[in-house]
């Protein structure tokens, strides 16, 4: 990947692209407004304050317009996640930081006075990396070579590939080529949705699927695609103007990547230190009631793994993001870590899954680690085929 240096002082700050529209709901309110809001002003967050109008945290468009609470009985105290607040004159780099760790599309943003005056959303850091970097090729952000799936393959198959990878989409292809997009939220809104409420007796005349139906029967067919060769800022734009989270990248009728506001957010993220480490660390959770104590424990292990393995990495990014699953141990949810390594020599990806967040981080750097060392012993062995190698173990 390659990045262009900035200095501190050279990052904008929030207030030169944040916008000044901001909706606020009373906790008390029902969630049926806070559903009007969002469709429409097409905004990501509300912002809900207290009786005492202090601030409690936000509702995210993902939440309400996503899910299967009751908006008319639900009050948004029961639906609000805590976020941080920004303050106008952070950087946009502290911003992208704190909405990968939030897992969320929008911050609210405070004046000097600690009052709420406006949000800075993910189209918003889009807009900065388009200046930052007019002539950064998607090639050198996209998540390259990504797992696909065939249009005659179950929908059950979709949602293993989908946990096993820690993915939450996947590119639908036919005989090698671009078909669709399925993603979880697909299965969730056309399978596991309806059924849940056919059995309450609320589903009338819906069409009810199983995981055994062909992925064809629920995907997206017209997907927003792009070129590697294409511009970071062409990609961002066509993401802003086509309201998606994500575009396929397609080279010789084939699927060759895909980029998401997550590569975006961890560009601008990556610029917050003023004197950057080689490999720069960034954790997202999406994860209930995790420590203080074990966040630094995660953060600890990755530097201690980054140490060991030195300049064999090069230069560039590992970003950790950590979800539950529903599967419990008594009280504890299965902890899912997906660990991404990208820098200017490597692309790997890693997979864990254990019962605390740590060990769960441990297993997917080990297998990180695995794929570095196979590609280190073939490379010396074949050292003409270094690129054929790194995706040979990516897929292995």
């Amino acid at each position: 990947m390659i990045i262009g240096l900035f200095m501190s002082s050279s990052i904008p700050r929030i207030e030169e692209y944040m916008r000044r529209e901001v909706y606020f709901v009373n906790s008390e309110d029902p969630l049926s407004r806070v559903v009007g809001i969002f469709r429409e002003t097409g905004l990501p967050i509300v912002v809900v304050l207290g009786n005492s109008k202090n601030y409690l945290g936000v509702i995210t468009d993902r939440i309400v317009l996503r899910s299967m609470l009751n908006v008319d009985t639900v009050k948004a105290k029961n639906a609000l996640v805590k976020v941080p607040i920004l303050n106008a004159s952070d950087s946009v780099a502290k911003a992208a930081r704190l909405m990968l760790e939030n897992t969320v599309k929008g911050l609210p943003v405070s004046n000097q006075n600690k009052k709420i005056i406006g949000i800075i959303t993910v189209d918003d850091i889009g807009r900065v990396a388009e200046k930052l970097y007019p002539r950064l090729k998607i090639k050198e952000v996209m998540t390259k070579d990504p797992i696909t799936i065939t249009s005659d393959s179950t929908i059950g198959k979709a949602l293993v590939l989908m946990r096993e990878n820690g993915i939450s989409r996947l590119p639908v292809t036919k005989n090698d080529k671009l078909v669709g997009l399925v993603t979880i939220r697909d299965i969730i809104d056309k399978v596991l949705q309806p059924r849940s409420r056919a059995t309450r007796g609320e589903v009338v005349g819906e069409k009810i699927r199983s995981l055994g139906y062909k992925v064809s029967d629920i995907m997206t067919k017209s997907v927003i695609q792009s070129s590697p060769e294409e511009n970071l800022s062409t990609a961002v734009k066509k993401m802003i103007e086509n309201n998606v989270s994500c575009l396929v990248i397609v080279s010789h009728n084939r699927v060759s990547g895909i980029i998401t506001w997550t590569d975006i957010l961890g560009i601008i993220a990556s610029l917050e230190e003023k004197e950057k480490p080689p490999i720069y660390i960034q954790v997202s959770f999406k994860v209930k009631d995790i420590s203080p104590i074990e966040k630094t424990e995660i953060i600890k292990t990755a530097e201690k793994y980054i140490s060991k393995l030195g300049e064999t990495l090069g230069n560039g990014y590992l970003l950790l993001h950590f979800k539950e699953h529903k599967e419990k141990h008594g009280e504890q949810h299965l902890i899912h870590c997906r660990s991404i390594l990208r820098t200017d020599k490597v692309d790997l990806v890693g997979i864990g899954e254990a019962w605390t967040a740590s060990q769960a981080a441990r297993v997917a750097l080990d297998k990180i680690e695995r794929q570095l060392l196979i590609i280190k012993e073939l490379a010396e062995k074949y050292p003409y085929s270094e690129e054929v190698m790194k995706r040979w173990v990516t897929e292995f």
